[in-house]
């Protein structure tokens, strides 16, 4: 009887152990059907892409002083590793802009898009390109963090690039068309923006200013998302809405922190928004009205693959009484009063004729 007790109690455990077993298989059946149907569930619920979905995020914001940090380390190892630590020379006075392009060709595009965009590639001649790319990489002045991991560079705050200049004032003078008017020859603003290889990069926003000139200055293949056939970057890219900020919007509307209010407007506006893709080189001239953001960026790890971006903007959003300075009467007048004095002097006076007088 004792036996036959032992051999019950070893087949109950026994017994007891299989039902276990069946009841994990159970559930490891159980958690597969599950993630199968989540699976299906998530694939149905997919909804499009939203360029929006991301707005008013900031995931740099906890650790921006790191971020910075992080950043002039890696700039001065580069500058160890490279041998750049001897600035060379950056200037380029002529011949900035790529002159083949065709400029009446761009001129018709930007104005038979509505709203008025165009995209130019082969921006820059190569030689000033390459020049400009240097001055950002090498020089030490991105002092401005934002909290969705991208450092600023600005003109009040040493980033004056001589090639820009020339550039601005050969844009200026091949296409009279876009920029018909005194303040829209008047470079308002420039500035440069440097991002972490993955980030949300620049939210939504418009503006103050009648053109934009944004163009990128990092190698399309930097892009981790590099489409070697079509040679664009996937990611990286900006998108541009077919709307404007109102008139009587002031610059913490249109240009805040806070986005809540633009998507509002945009949704209502039913506005619709167009991708440009990345690529090197390339420049997206447009109505700086227009809201538009950074795509989400993705590049390649490495101080030379940052993305790097270019903005130039002309005139102002809004009529504020103070009349801007003419780039081209300018260049004029640097070019008058820059002669040399004995070629404006009156042999039989012997006086000098007025530069001002020419000039107007």
């Amino acid at each position: 009887m004792v036996v036959h007790a032992k051999i019950a109690v070893t087949l109950t455990v026994g017994a007891l152990d299989l039902v276990a077993l069946a009841a994990n298989v159970n559930v490891i059946m159980n958690r597969k059907q599950r993630r199968a149907k989540t699976k299906v569930e998530s694939k149905a619920e997919t909804k499009p892409y939203d360029p929006l979905d991301n707005s008013n995020d900031q995931p740099f914001k906890d650790h921006m002083l790191h971020m910075k940090e992080a950043h002039d380390i890696g700039h001065l190892l580069w500058l160890l590793n490279t041998g750049r630590l001897a600035l060379p020379y950056h200037h380029h006075h002529e011949k900035a802009l790529n002159l083949k392009l065709p400029f009446d060709v761009i001129s018709e595009n930007y104005y038979k898009t509505k709203p008025n965009i165009v995209v130019i590639d082969d921006f820059m001649n190569l030689e000033a390109l390459q020049k400009l790319k240097n001055y950002c990489l090498e020089f030490p002045f991105w002092n401005t963090i934002y909290g969705r991991g991208y450092l600023g560079a600005f003109r009040q705050n040493g980033f004056t690039p001589q090639v820009l200049e020339t550039l601005s004032l050969e844009m200026v003078e091949n296409l009279p068309e876009i920029f018909n008017t005194t303040n829209k020859r008047n470079l308002s603003q420039m500035w440069a923006f440097k991002y972490e290889s993955k980030c949300p990069g620049i939210d939504i926003h418009a503006d103050f200013a009648a053109v934009n000139v944004n163009f990128w200055i990092t190698p399309t293949e930097a892009n981790a998302d590099y489409d070697k056939e079509k040679d664009i970057g996937k990611t990286g890219g900006m998108w541009i809405w077919d709307a404007g900020a109102p008139p009587d919007w002031d610059f913490t509307k249109y240009n805040g922190d806070d986005k809540n209010e633009v998507m509002e407007y945009l949704k209502k506006q039913q506005s619709k928004a167009v991708y440009i893709p990345y690529k090197y080189n390339r420049c997206v001239l447009f109505d700086s009205n227009l809201f538009h953001k950074t795509a989400d960026v993705n590049f390649l790890p490495g101080f030379d693959n940052k993305r790097i971006n270019v903005t130039m903007l002309f005139g102002t959003r809004e009529n504020t009484g103070v009349e801007p300075q003419d780039m081209l009467e300018a260049a004029k007048l640097r070019k008058m009063t820059s002669q040399p004095v004995l070629e404006k002097l009156d042999t039989e006076t012997g006086k000098v004729k007025s530069i001002m007088k020419e000039v107007v």
